[in-house]
């Protein structure tokens, strides 16, 4: 489904964005010395991946991602509570 609205190439781009992304968050995290800053990263970044995988159709790497998704907003909400 998600196929009929991200075109191939923007999927592409996505997921370039997410590796400038990635980068800069756990970049901000080792300055920092704060982990939420490469979780918030991480579920970005990850979020960013899924339409990528999905037209390639690399169903493994997408549940991959849904599984760092979960891991970091675990990270998240457990760091803020």
């Amino acid at each position: 489904m998600l196929k009929r609205y991200i075109t191939r190439r923007k999927a592409y781009e996505l997921k370039n964005y997410s590796v400038y992304l990635g980068i800069v968050a756990y970049m901000a995290m080792i300055i920092s010395g704060d982990v939420i800053m490469g979780a918030i990263g991480k579920l970005f970044a990850e979020t960013l991946r899924i339409p990528y995988y999905l037209h390639t159709n690399a169903n493994d790497m997408a549940n991959l991602s849904y599984f760092f998704i979960a891991a970091s907003l675990f990270a998240i909400v457990h760091r803020l509570l």
